[in-house]
């Protein structure tokens, strides 16, 4: 009887998490950021995830420990935060999860100097690892990343 119960569940949440399919999500959220250098995003960006209760990890060169300090590329940076709390919830449902944790964003600055705002999309992650249970965690995940950059592109 638990067993069935506990199939029927489980049916039902694969039912409710299936109506988001992998061709639902994108895979990279982008935000162009008109008008800042790459410094002023940076620390935009670094205000904006500390507002919205996530902690400031670290930041680097996309070539950081590649190449020599002094001839690290200056036109990409990778920014890592966390919720700690979220973090830990995600890991117990699903240990893979450590794929998209900590959290991040890479800064990339084109030659004609604007400046994007890069994340993959947690969510469209979550699919690939088929777990429903961690799913809802990452579309929240996903919501948070949007947040964050709605805010730092204003």
């Amino acid at each position: 009887m638990l067993r069935t119960m506990l199939r029927l569940t489980l049916l039902l949440l694969l039912t409710l998490v299936g109506g988001t399919s992998a061709a639902d999500e994108t895979p990279i959220l982008i935000r162009s950021l008109p008008g800042y250098s790459l410094d002023q995003a940076n620390t935009a960006l670094i205000n904006a995830i500390t507002n919205h209760n996530y902690t400031f990890v670290r930041q680097q060169a996309a070539d950081a420990r590649l190449v020599p300090q002094t001839l690290e590329g200056r036109k990409v940076r990778i920014i890592y935060f966390c919720n700690f709390a979220k973090m830990e919830r995600a890991l117990n449902i699903d240990v893979r999860a450590a794929q998209i944790l900590p959290c991040r964003f890479t800064l990339v600055e084109a030659e004609n100097g604007s400046v994007s705002l890069i994340a993959i999309n947690p969510a469209w992650v979550s699919e690939g690892l088929n777990n429903p249970l961690l799913h809802p965690d990452c579309l929240e995940l996903k919501r948070d990343y949007l947040a964050i950059m709605d805010e730092v592109s204003l």
